[in-house]
């Protein structure tokens, strides 16, 4: 086994991140909780306030005018980690949410 990351990148965002402030639903197994989201890009999300969650686990994600939508943790440190969604959001959907032109 190695200490490699799950989730690779090449050094840089590959999205914008956007600034969100919201509570949204999450749920990972039977567990579910109202969290809160500090930003987002379409693929992925920065959550906080949670219990602790490992990076690899799989969880669904309430956001605004959408479904729950799948995304696997990227990153956990303490009660607050980065979570890269299955399916890239649309350019469409991220500004329904954010209410931004993106």
């Amino acid at each position: 086994m190695t200490d490699m990351p799950l989730f690779q990148t090449t050094g840089g965002r590959r999205a914008d991140r956007h600034a969100y402030a919201a509570e949204v639903q999450f749920r990972a197994g039977s567990r579910r909780a109202a969290v809160q989201v500090s930003d987002i890009s379409t693929l992925g999300a920065r959550i906080s306030g949670v219990f602790l969650v490992h990076e690899g686990d799989h969880i669904y994600l309430k956001l605004p005018v959408i479904e729950a939508i799948p995304a696997r943790v990227a990153w956990a440190d303490s009660f607050e980690f980065g979570c890269e969604f299955d399916r890239p959001l649309s350019d469409v959907i991220l500004a329904a949410i954010t209410g931004a032109n993106c």
